[in-house]
């Protein structure tokens, strides 16, 4: 049984791996505005706080899974997102060194720019917005200077959400109930669950241990546009998936450059016989099913 502290615990990810983690690990889980116990709340900006944590529970793993990860909102505040990405991550990762303990860091495929996929662990990153620069900037911290760190990129997530809003795959199908009909057509997606990124972790954990370091990907391997997710959403909500059309380009002018396809190749995790392949539309079916019948 490994000590392991999760950031962003009460977020779609961090809860998953809350969950998950905690009937085989002593998991201590963090979290801050919507904290409430067992979840311990703490100010990640607060490097004294954060310390503490270490000095008490002295952990085995830091799963930091706590981001801003919306790349619009890096637009409206980018000070603040880049600060919590980046400098953040940065104070983790010298308490890590400084108590022996591993850092699971969660990136992101936003870390390419989408023109040469599939991409290995080792393809050159080129962000087209500032969510994914942050990533890559503390990406390229830890490999220069905490190169025993475990850097985990990870595609667009769903999951158990407490609301269809919550994750940016959940989301479409409340646009569905609005009466949203066009859907980005062009943009190429891999849209994962949290629950199976938590469990390839876990068997990460278990597998690898102390020698879990370098970059890794994790990704279901299904490519789906957004069109395509709202066409197997669309008949758990009695929609007919045939109304369902194309988006304009020009619809998307005002949000951030994402990037059209950013596969994540698995050269390493595989290797293990950590790999996810699931099912979309069964999934997602799964997910929703509780947020429609109320």
């Amino acid at each position: 049984m490994a000590k392991i502290i999760v950031s962003g615990a009460t977020g779609l990810l961090g809860r998953a791996l809350f969950t998950h983690l905690t009937p085989t690990h002593q998991v201590t889980g963090l979290g801050f505005s919507r904290a409430q116990a067992p979840i311990v709340k703490v100010d990640l900006f607060d490097k004294e706080a954060i310390s503490t944590l270490f000095a008490t529970h002295q952990p085995d793993f830091f799963i930091h899974s706590a981001a801003e990860r919306n790349p619009d909102k890096f637009d409206n505040d980018p000070e603040q997102s880049i600060q919590f990405n980046c400098a953040v991550t940065e104070h983790i990762a010298k308490c890590c060194e400084q108590f022996n303990c591993k850092l699971i860091f969660i990136s992101t495929d936003y870390v390419f720019d989408g023109c040469n996929p599939p991409y290995a662990e080792d393809a050159e990153v080129n962000p087209l917005n500032l969510y994914g620069q942050s990533k890559a900037r503390s990406e390229a911290l830890l490999q220069a200077h905490y190169p025993s760190a475990a850097i985990i990129r990870i595609p667009v997530l769903y999951g158990e959400v407490g609301y269809l809003g919550e994750s940016a795959v959940t989301v479409i199908a409340e646009q569905l109930q609005n009466g949203v009909t066009h859907f980005d057509n062009e943009c190429q997606r891999f849209p994962t669950d949290t629950a199976d990124i938590a469990n390839a972790l876990a068997g990460a954990i278990t597998t690898l241990g102390s020698e879990l370091e370098g970059i890794y990907h994790l990704s279901a391997q299904e490519r789906l546009t957004k069109l395509d997710m709202a066409k197997a959403m669309a008949p758990l909500l009695d929609l007919d998936a045939n109304t369902l059309s194309p988006a304009p380009v020009a619809a998307a002018n005002n949000a951030a450059t994402r990037p059209l396809n950013c596969a994540l190749k698995d050269t390493r995790l595989a290797l293990h016989g950590i790999e996810i392949n699931n099912d979309f539309a069964k999934r997602i079916a799964e997910v929703l099913t509780p947020h429609l019948s109320q």
